[in-house]
């Protein structure tokens, strides 16, 4: 491509353009024109255009910004400014302007312009580079067929695919570009570009010079958090050693910052180097430190505060005389930089509490030998409300759905944490898409009000729900509907169907689960806030099992079980908000036919049993903002499961009773305990921490623990509490309710279990984030078992198993996972270890 400029006229000290005089070949006189041409003043006769073919003379004039009669002068900038705009249009590859002919007053001019080139076909080739990889390469960078070539466009291209490798520590990544004329048109150009990406440079050695006080060592690891050196292990693969000039420049000031968070508040760098090596070309780095000396905290003062006494002020900062001068924690602590992750910090307080126009600033007041007297000034200025709140995007949900969920109300106080909460709230009701929540904060200090828009971004809700687990050679799955976005309300109105109306935030569900010998039924309705006016959802259900099984004798062993449940769940304001309570009443009939029941001692096949009871529940969720992957938070449950003390309102003797007579109606009670935690330890990886406990007894101790509601561990926890009434307790490595429990040789009974225990630790790593597809990877170690009685419970007995896995979430279907894991211990029966195990899973939460 050539950006080349011939006009007569001779403008380019002024104008950086390279031009000369171009004789006109139908003159007899070309001194003559040349002469006139360069400090004439002329009347623009007309223009000739040639080179292109989409373009008119008409248009061209036009592009230019000229006019057939104006007066023009030679040089002048009527002429730069018209050739300019021409090659601004970025349509022309040759820009040149020559005389055409001179009348007197009159002239002609010449433009000579060279259409730019098309792309056609776009090929990336080069080690590594797939279909995928060029499919992302053409979309990323534009190169569509009919695309302008320009110089932009090359240049972008040539630093936009070197530096996506360059990122990943091939510093020498470059390309070429080979272009060939399209056969079927010749005005578009194809390409072929050859991806270079060279060898993997890393980071030999990094030097520091001067530390007398800090190791090279912790100042590797504690300062230089991204800029690593080559290491082996899994160290290395944790941080890969690779060169970003932007992260190391972030990196030199993390240094710095670990130095004052130690007390060394004058500590500087005094020069680094980063060099390429001879032995194999990879980098070294250099860095020269001054340390200066070790300060400590003398007197802190505060200054200007009325709305918070200045003992509560010290008790939120921390720091006390005699400390260390931890600037960097000071500064965290009084809510510069930022403040506290949590809003612990003196700014963040101020702002929960109305003070969005307060500043709080940290001074050095003065420095006495080794100690900084620092003052904390404080302007509170007045208290801000909230004012115009909006929202936008919600093509499905009610408007009136959104508002319930915002804790930015007009004309309330403005609290700091109440953005936070309200991208929790809206994430967390799974109608719109957590990436995409965006707000647009706008203070207008004048009369201390805020506005507020919310964005969102609906994703579907719907689902065609198929629920799946494998395990232990069997496969239960389920076919239903579940509508998360319900509108009960406009139900008969067919004009609001898509398929279902929508809107309201409800939640109806139809099921139907079938495995080898089981089936179920069930329908359920959520509607999370009762009669639209308080946080408090109330959910009602109906299930029907059905269990018909064919034993070895030929003999067919039913079970039927129907289950009805009502409950409310309320969110509660004390301790925090993010508490709720349930409470609920549940009935279930258990009918069998020649169906074996454990009762203690004895197995009984026929009878019906009644379970009713009271269900209560405290739980405490901020696991979060993406409720299919939390990075923070947790989500913490306790519940009690009891039914009435019948036999303390009877006076009979049970043990002339059968077992049947005795648990006509059940009664026990089941607590349970589970807590999730969620932390983001490096980069993107985030660890998840499980621990749950259960415990099942009756409250007579002549009954015991029912045969019904027992905890068995083991395989992919399917449909737990349906199946003849278990829970089914996850446990990867292992079948389905496959351990032991107790000490060595007890083995649980077939009945299953009335104490268990399970922790795992799982790290996630997010693979997609977007709206289509949420898909993560993640390696685990858990271990879990299940006991009789508190005499033989060992919590540190487990069946322990490790393995690694993959979650796929996409709306239309749900979680989908994949898990491999291996069972280090013995199963029930089995003198092996349970080995590995493939475990998949639909809709299914481990």
């Amino acid at each position: 491509m050539k950006f080349k400029f011939i006009p007569v006229l001779m403008f380019a000290a002024t104008t950086h353009f390279y031009a000369q005089v171009t004789q006109n070949s139908n003159s007899n006189n070309a001194q003559t024109v040349y002469t006139q041409a360069q400090s004439g003043k002329y009347i623009l006769k007309d223009i000739v255009v040639d080179g292109v073919k989409r373009y008119t003379p008409t248009q061209i004039l036009r592009f230019t910004g000229l006019n057939k009669g104006e007066n023009v002068e030679i040089p002048g900038s009527k002429i730069s400014n018209a050739i300019k705009k021409l090659w601004d249009t970025q349509s022309f590859s040759e820009v040149e302007v020559y005389v055409q002919n001179i009348d007197g007053d009159n002239i002609i001019l010449k433009f000579h312009l060279q259409d730019l080139k098309e792309l056609g076909e776009v090929k990336f080739v080069g080690k590594g580079i797939g279909k995928s990889k060029n499919e992302k390469f053409i979309k990323d960078n534009k190169l569509k067929p009919g695309t302008k070539i320009t110089q932009d466009l090359i240049a972008n291209l040539k630093n936009n695919i070197p530096q996506e490798y360059i990122k990943k520590g091939y510093a020498d990544a470059k390309i070429s570009i080979e272009q060939k004329e399209n056969a079927q048109n010749p005005d578009m150009m194809n390409w072929t570009i050859d991806v270079d990406k060279g060898k993997r440079i890393k980071i030999d050695h990094i030097t520091f010079q001067g530390n007398k006080e800090i190791s090279s060592a912790k100042l590797k690891k504690k300062g230089f958090k991204e800029t690593k050196e080559k290491r082996f292990g899994i160290g290395g693969i944790l941080k890969s050693s690779k060169f970003i000039k932007e992260k190391y420049n972030d990196d030199k000031i993390n240094l710095i910052n670990y130095y004052n968070s130690l007390g060394y508040r004058d500590a500087t760098i005094v020069s680094d180097s980063v060099y390429r090596n001879k032995k194999d070309n990879n980098y070294e780095i250099n860095v020269n430190l001054k340390e200066g000396k070790k300060y400590y905290i003398g007197d802190i003062s505060f200054v200007g505060n009325t709305a918070f006494s200045t003992e509560a002020l010290e008790k939120i900062l921390g720091y006390k005389r005699g400390d260390i001068y931890d600037a960097v924690g000071f500064n965290k602590k009084v809510g510069e930089d930022g403040g506290k992750e949590d809003d612990s910090d003196i700014k963040s307080v101020y702002m929960n509490n109305g003070y969005l126009f307060s500043t709080v600033t940290p001074v050095e007041k003065s420095v006495a030998g080794d100690s900084i007297n620092l003052e904390v000034r404080i302007n509170e200025g007045e208290k801000a409300s909230w004012n115009h709140v909006t929202w936008s995007g919600n093509t499905t949900t009610h408007d009136h759905v959104v508002l319930r969920a915002l804790r930015t109300k007009p004309g309330s106080l403005f609290r700091k944490g109440d953005i936070k909460r309200t991208y929790f709230d809206l994430a967390s009701m799974q109608f719109f898409d957590p990436q995409q929540i965006k707000y647009d904060i706008n203070p207008n200090q004048q009369d201390n009000t805020v506005d507020v828009n919310w964005g969102l971004v609906e994703k579907g809700s719907s689902q065609v729900q198929l629920q799946a687990g494998y395990g232990g050679n069997s496969f239960i799955g389920t076919l239903g509907l579940t509508f998360n976005n319900f509108s009960l309300r406009n139900f008969l109105k067919f004009k609001d169907f898509r398929p279902v109306p929508q809107g309201d935030g409800q939640t109806l569900s139809l099921q139907a689960q079938a495995g080898v010998y089981f089936q179920n039924y069930g329908l359920s309705f959520t509607e999370p806030w009762l009669f639209g006016t308080k946080p408090t959802a109330l959910t009602v259900s109906v299930n029907q099992s059905l269990v018909n099984y064919t034993d070895a004798y030929g003999a067919a062993q039913k079970l039927n079980i129907f289950s009805a449940s009502a409950g409310l769940n309320r969110l509660l304001k004390w301790p925090d908000d993010y508490f709720s309570l349930y409470t609920g009443l549940q009935f279930q009939a258990y009918n069998f036919k020649n169906y074996p029941f454990n009762f203690g001692n004895t197995v009984e096949y026929n009878g019906v049993a009644n379970n009713f009871s009271l269900n209560l529940g405290l739980s405490r969720n901020s696991a979060g903002y993406d409720p299919i992957f939390p990075t923070e938070g947790s989500n913490i449950e306790a519940s009690l499961k009891i039914t009435p003390p019948y036999s303390l309102f009877s006076k009979r003797d049970y043990s002339t009773m059968s077992p049947i007579e005795k648990y006509k109606w059940l009664e026990f009670y089941k607590i349970k305990f589970k807590a999730d935690t969620y932390n983001q330890i490096i980069g993107k990886l985030v660890l998840r921490t499980t621990g749950e406990m259960g415990f099942l007894s009756g409250l007579n101790s002549e009954l015991g623990a029912p045969p019904f509601e027992r905890f068995y561990v083991g395989g992919t926890g399917l449909f737990g509490g349906r199946y003849d009434g278990r829970e089914l307790i996850p446990l990867r490595g292992y079948e389905n309710a496959s351990t032991t429990g107790g000490v060595a040789g007890d083995i649980t009974p077939a009945g299953g279990g009335t104490i268990y225990n399970r922790f795992a630790l799982e790290l996630r790593y997010p693979i997609s984030l977007n709206q289509t597809a949420k898909i993560y990877a993640l390696s685990f170690v858990e271990g879990g078992n299940v006991w009789n009685s508190w005499n033989n419970y060992n919590p540190f007995q487990l069946k322990r198993s490790a393995g690694v896995g993959i979650r796929v979430y996409m709306g239309a279907f749900g979680l989908i996972g994949f898990d491999f894991a291996y069972g280090f211990d013995k199963p029930l029966y089995s003198n092996d270890p349970s080995g590995w195990k493939t475990h998949f899973l639909m809709n299914q939460s481990l």
